[in-house]
């Protein structure tokens, strides 16, 4: 019996053998379907971008240098002794150039995968084809012909598969909210702000007069501007890159040009100004001109708007010449920042000059920066400078720009690249916006809620922050010239779920909507869109397509009376005097909130509950001090929550798990996922000194939206990130809707306020920022 199996097992291993033709068509196959990806590659690296020497150089000697590392490597392991050298020697080449082909979007594990099936594809192609061309006609033939080709096909049909959409949880807006009564939201009788306003709109540009690659800024500039010295602010402009990016750019970073496209309405004025500031996109794909569609509208609604340029600090695949050290720029989010107020100066100076069509048009009491990915960053940067005196890493370096800086907004925004004193940016008294898409498959982390929680408000003058989470939007799109193409266009870039992304008008029109509602409200106080910034639903009919948004909102009439920032004891409040305690509870913490990359900058409050163990609702008390709390019945109490996405603790600590009854609920849960996804509710209970009660069901105002898992690439287990985070809600009950519920019940003396877990059996959320925001607010 073992001889007539080591028998058969010779014969199959003989059959399955190539013959030195199919080894060699093996190798040949190989190397041509290798060539052509690396030359599709290169046609998408040269077609998309304005090319430049060391971009040609770089692609050539990656042409040379992967080759050869892998046949390094073959020289190194001898391939495992295959017999045919010719083979070997091929296919360790092209491995390096496959491996390299497919790096970048997904985990490294992808890329090696992908490589060597289509090196094991194009060797099992070319032996079938081989043998069949020789006259062959064997099972054996057709077998490889027949798999290497179909291999190949279907992974062409997966690179040109666009991926599948896959629903978010429900939608906790539009479920069970009342419709009228004091906890609804009123609709926004103002027109549509993403409509053309009234004014004309023209066009000019400024910018140095020499620039070597587009006549807009060169003798097409209406305004010619002085270079500014950025040295100080940029680090690593040295060496062999930056040999390149000079030879490129025609300067260094002593003499960066002042240059930027500008939209403005015809008329005297003074008109208010905005500046928009594009991210760290290819410097040879020029970022700037993408943002005309907002140009376009905020000039027709009277606001002068420009988008800048600084290409010259975004990265090139010339920066690979940094290697081995930094590739690139270095930490240049500070100079994006500075840059921009530079540009102010600019306006200031266009503005007080005799004969310059936009002398005395300018209302410089009146300006916004906005900026996209790390231009969003860049704005938080501008509006800290702003406020400093000296330059935070270099004292010798004088900023004192004080310029009347309303409002910053950014879109989908990177945050920690520049930390100035190892610290986060910090602004106070400017207004703050920002926008991120769950879809976005650069900055997969909502970093621009960092920022927000960041900013500080004080004094009598009235500001708002407010963030706004968009399901299926991405990152590019808000920009018209990259589209889909999140991190870059290349073969890898084929790897993203492009199915999951919504359609590039409704995700550009909802920048419209936004943006512009923003700027009316900060540069032509029209407070009547400030309702939008709380809670989407305020919008108009047909303003916003269809579609998840999840909104944080703060403004500078709000007494917090517990943020979890000041102790580490779990039972104190923020004002001092007031205490916080849980009943029923099986967690009940205050935690740093994580994010997909890092930490939201913020502590919050931990509560887990499940009602099966407790037999009653577990619930949370805040307790109020004595004095300190100023509300009245048009106050509103207000609070942050999220959901956790965790499994609470068991609720009994001295009881050991019994694994049949855990076995059982797990089994339960699974079969049971769409009650899991459902939003959560809860009750809130008010008292007063005379022991009073009111309550309302969170869903009065809103359910409780559960965290909504992202899947930016086809796959899931491709990604190299987390697919959800928290993400908050702010919720604003006015104490006159639980005066509604209770007639008896005070709010002038306002005790506590009871979280009550009573509406959804089990689960862990996020609390912070519970306080009470003044009737003065000009929202809702």
């Amino acid at each position: 019996m073992r001889e007539k199996f080591r028998s058969a097992w010779s014969a199959s291993v003989r059959w399955l053998t190539p013959s030195t033709r199919a080894w060699r068509a093996a190798a040949w196959t190989l190397l041509t379907v290798t060539v052509i990806l690396w030359l599709i590659g290169g046609a998408i690296l040269f077609l998309t971008r304005e090319a430049q020497l060391g971009t040609l150089a770089v692609y050539l000697c990656f042409t040379v240098i992967v080759p050869s590392v892998g046949l390094l490597i073959r020289l190194a392991i001898n391939l495992l002794r295959i017999p045919n050298r010719l083979f070997s020697w091929i296919s360790a080449a092209c491995l390096a150039v496959l491996i390299l082909t497919f790096m970048g979007q997904a985990i490294p594990q992808v890329a090696y995968g992908f490589a060597i099936i289509v090196l094991l594809a194009c060797c099992i192609l070319g032996a079938g084809v081989a043998a069949l061309r020789a006259g062959e006609r064997t099972a054996q033939a057709y077998l490889y012909a027949i798999l290497g080709g179909a291999t190949l096909l279907a992974g062409a049909g997966f690179l040109l598969w666009n991926g599948t959409h896959r629903d978010a949880p429900p939608d906790a807006s539009k479920m069970g909210a009342a419709t009228t009564g004091p906890v609804a939201v009123a609709k926004i009788t103002l027109p549509d702000p993403s409509l053309p306003g009234t004014y004309r709109v023209r066009t000019l540009t400024y910018g140095s007069g020499t620039d070597k690659h587009r006549l807009e800024f060169a003798a097409g500039a209406t305004l010619k501007t002085k270079s500014v010295d950025g040295s100080a602010f940029i680090d690593n402009w040295k060496g062999r890159a930056a040999w390149f990016r000079t030879r490129y750019w025609g300067f260094d970073s002593k003499k960066l040009p002042v240059q930027g496209r500008v939209w403005y309405p015809e008329g005297a004025g003074p008109f208010p100004l905005a500046l928009i500031v594009h991210c760290n996109h290819s410097m040879e794909d020029f970022s700037d001109p993408g943002y005309a569609y907002l140009g376009e509208l905020m000039a027709s609604r009277g606001i002068i708007f420009v988008s800048v340029d600084e290409n010259f600090l975004n990265s090139s695949y010339s920066d690979l010449f940094g290697l081995p050290g930094d590739a690139g720029l270095k930490e240049e989010n500070d100079a994006r920042g500075w840059m921009l107020l530079e540009h102010v100066r600019q306006w200031k100076e266009f503005n007080e000059t005799n004969g310059n069509p936009f002398q005395g048009h300018v209302d410089l009491a009146r300006v916004a920066l906005l900026g996209h990915s790390r231009g969003g960053e860049a704005v938080a940067v501008a509006a800290m400078f702003n406020q400093l005196p000296y330059y935070p890493d270099n004292a010798r370096i004088k900023l004192g720009y004080n310029f009347a800086l309303r409002g910053v907004a950014a879109i989908a925004p990177v945050d920690g690249q520049y930390k100035p004193a190892g610290v986060g940016t910090v602004f106070e008294n400017v207004n703050y916006f920002v926008l991120h898409g769950a879809a976005d498959g650069d900055v997969q982390s909502f970093h621009g809620s960092r920022v927000y929680h960041r900013v500080k408000f004080s004094g009598s003058d009235y500001h708002f922050a407010s963030t706004l989470y968009i399901n299926d939007a991405n990152h590019g799109q808000f920009n018209s010239g990259w589209g889909r193409f999140d991190n870059g266009r290349d073969i890898s870039s084929r790897l993203l779920n492009y199915a999951q992304i919504m359609p590039p008008d409704d995700q550009r029109r909802i920048a419209k909507v936004y943006l512009s509602a923003y700027l009316e409200i900060i540069l032509h106080d029209q407070m009547g869109y400030l309702p939008l910034f709380q809670d989407h639903r305020a919008a108009g009919a047909n303003w916003l397509p269809n579609g998840i948004y999840l909104h944080q909102f703060k403004d500078s009439t709000e007494q917090m009376v517990a943020t979890y920032q000041e102790d580490l004891d779990v039972t104190t409040t923020t004002l001092p005097g007031g205490k916080c305690w849980g009943d029923k509870l099986c967690d009940w913490k205050e935690h740093m909130v994580s994010l997909k990359w890092g930490d939201m900058d913020t502590r919050a409050v931990f509560l887990g509950w499940n009602t099966k163990e407790s037999k009653q609702p577990a619930s949370y008390t805040i307790t109020l001090p004595d004095t300190g709390v100023t509300a009245t019945p048009e106050s509103s109490l207000i609070f942050s929550m999220a959901d956790a996405k965790q499994d609470p603790s068991a609720f009994d600590l001295d009881k050991k798990d019994d694994d049949k009854e855990k076995k059982k609920d797990n089994d339960k849960d699974k079969k049971d996922d769409k009650k899991k996804d459902e939003p959560i509710d809860l009750t809130i209970e008010v008292s007063d000194s005379a022991g009073e009660t009111a309550r309302l069901p969170l869903s009065a105002a809103g359910r409780l939206q559960r965290q909504i898992e992202t899947h930016v690439l086809k796959f899931d287990w491709m990604a190299q990130t987390k697919r959800n985070e928290p993400l908050f809600q702010s919720f604003a009950f006015p104490l006159r809707a639980f005066a509604s519920a209770n007639p008896k019940w005070n709010a002038a003396s306002l005790r506590s306020v009871r979280f009550i877990f009573d509406r959804t059996e089990k689960g862990v959320i996020i609390l912070d920022d519970v306080g009470f925001r003044a009737a003065a607010n000009r929202g809702r």
